[in-house]
C-alpha cells in the first residue's frame, strides 16, 4: 500500500490472474487520509513465494505501519462537501493495459518490469490523479516473486501489516516477515461479509495498497474497490456530518 495526496488513498491493484480473488501487498509510508479508497477482499488463494522471496533479506521484519495522520479539524463539512460536489469529478481506477498501452507482450516480463522503472514517476503521479490503478494482461504479476519485482519497481516499500499484532491474514509463503499477505480467509469467518473499508486500523495507516489475483478462486472471489471521494459527494449532508461528528 502506498498512500500519494491528501483526499484519496491511492490504491494499485495489480489483476494478474483472470478473476479477483486477491493477495495483499502491504507498503509503507509516512502518512493517511481522512476519506480514502475503500476495498472488499472475500476469498483468495496464493502459490508459495519464490527463493528471491524466502531471501534473508525479504525476510528481515519490515517496519510497523506508519502511523496515521489526520489533517485539521474540518469547522465546516457541510460547506467542504457543497464545494467537493462543485467541483469535476477526478477520474478513479484506469486500466493500464500490457500491450494496449504499453505496447508489451503480456509475456515480455523484462519488457514491462523495464517499463515499469522507466515510468514509476509517472504511474505514482496517476495513482495520486486517479486513486487506483487496474492493471491487466502482465505475465509479471502472475508469480509472488514478479509482483514484489513490479511493486519494487516502482518505487513502493513494504511495511507490516496494520493487523500483524491480531494475526488477521497470513503470508503466502507462511513466513512470518514475508512482504505477501493473504486476505484475511479464515474458515471461522467464511459467514462473515467484509464490507467496504480503508486499509488502516485506527492509528497505523499505510498510503497505499497493491492486491494481486495469483490464482482464481473456485466460486466468488471478487474484488471491489470504491473512490472515497465520490462516497464522500453522494453521501446525504446530514448522515455526512453526523459521521464527522463522531469521529467515524
Amino acid at each position: 500500500m502506498v498512500k500519494l495526496s491528501v483526499s484519496a488513498l491511492a490504491v494499485l491493484v495489480a489483476a494478474a490472474a483472470s478473476s479477483s480473488s486477491v493477495t495483499a501487498f502491504v507498503p509503507a509510508s509516512s502518512s493517511s487520509t481522512r476519506f480514502g479508497v475503500a476495498s472488499k477482499l472475500q476469498s483468495a488463494v496464493a502459490e508459495a513465494p519464490t527463493a528471491t522471496a524466502k531471501s534473508a533479506e525479504a525476510l528481515t521484519p519490515p517496519p510497523m505501519s506508519p502511523l496515521t495522520v489526520w489533517g485539521e479539524p474540518i469547522v465546516d463539512i457541510a460547506s467542504l462537501q457543497k464545494k467537493c460536489r462543485s467541483q469535476k469529478a477526478p477520474g478513479f481506477a484506469p486500466t493500464v493495459h500490457a500491450t494496449q498501452d504499453w505496447g508489451l507482450a503480456s509475456d515480455d516480463i523484462e519488457g514491462q518490469l523495464s517499463y515499469a522503472k522507466e515510468h514509476a514517476m509517472e504511474l505514482k503521479q496517476q495513482m495520486q490523479e486517479n486513486g487506483c490503478l487496474v492493471f491487466r494482461g502482465f505475465d509479471l504479476m502472475k508469480t509472488s516473486e514478479g509482483f514484489q519485482d513490479f511493486y519494487n519497481a516502482i518505487g513502493m516499500k513494504v511495511c507490516l501489516d496494520p493487523l500483524h499484532s491480531v494475526s488477521a491474514r497470513p503470508t503466502v509463503s507462511g513466513e512470518k516477515n514475508s512482504p505477501v499477505y493473504e486476505a484475511v480467509n479464515k474458515e471461522s469467518r467464511k459467514n462473515f461479509f467484509i464490507g467496504m473499508h480503508n486499509e488502516f486500523v485506527g492509528t497505523r495507516a499505510p498510503r497505499a495498497a497493491a492486491f494481486v489475483c495469483l490464482k482464481a478462486a473456485e466460486t466468488g472471489g471478487e474484488f471491489l474497490i470504491a473512490d472515497g471521494r465520490a462516497i464522500f459527494r453522494d453521501l446525504d449532508t446530514d448522515l455526512v456530518e453526523r459521521l464527522y461528528q463522531r469521529n467515524i
